[in-house]
């Protein structure tokens, strides 16, 4: 079942938040967010507009909720620049290397 919270609510700018779950062990609460397809794909170099080559899953670590930690999944788009360059797009609430790839 898939529900629909507005990112105003989380802060999340830039994605859907799919699911709010704890895990299978009950140890922690995943946020499960996609991409918003709305939101125009930019590289983060330079500000320009390009096209998406690919989505790239994340996981970021965030503060606890209700007591449990908390991990939010996200979908970024690698920006396809020109000449074979490809870059992550930027996100605001995660700093320059502060997620985890998604096996």
């Amino acid at each position: 079942m898939t529900i629909n919270i507005s990112q105003h609510i989380l802060g999340l700018k830039g994605q859907r938040v799919n699911e709010i779950k704890l895990d299978d062990g009950g140890v922690k609460i995943v946020i499960h967010c996609s991409r918003d397809a709305r939101r125009r794909a930019i590289d983060p170099a330079t500000g320009q507009k390009g096209s998406i080559n690919q989505h790239v899953r994340r996981q970021v670590n965030d503060i606890p909720l209700f007591g449990y930690p908390c991990v939010v999944e996200i979908e970024l788009a690698q920006v396809y620049i020109n000449k074979g360059e490809r870059r992550i797009e930027g996100c605001d609430f995660v700093d320059k290397g502060g997620s985890s790839p998604l096996c």
